[in-house]
């Protein structure tokens, strides 16, 4: 093997484990019968840029309570734009310190 083809396996590896430990809130959401599963599984596609999105859905997958103060604030109908605001926070705050992670060296 090529050191070339090596660094290829070593990415496509890792982009692997990446996608499989992303998942896993998603995962337990399903296996769980969590009450909001669907929106866990959307939600999941955008932890993908941020750990902190990705942490507070594996809380709330864990969690499985759809009574729960915190979460029954942002996943009613009334205020899914709330959500959408956190959430897009999260995303902003992942991709930011990303950028800002990379910029530095």
């Amino acid at each position: 093997m090529h050191t070339g083809d090596n660094k290829l396996l070593v990415i496509g590896v890792a982009v692997l484990v990446v996608l499989v430990l992303n998942f896993i809130p998603s995962a337990i959401a399903v296996a769980r019968r969590h009450p909001e599963q669907r929106l866990l599984v959307q939600l999941n596609i955008l932890s993908l840029l941020s750990f902190l999105l990705w942490f507070a859905q594996l809380v709330w997958a864990a969690g499985g309570k759809r009574d729960d103060g915190i979460i029954a604030r942002f996943t009613s109908k009334a205020n899914r734009r709330q959500l959408t605001v956190v959430v897009a926070a999260l995303v902003a705050a992942g991709v930011g310190s990303t950028a800002s992670a990379l910029t530095r060296h």
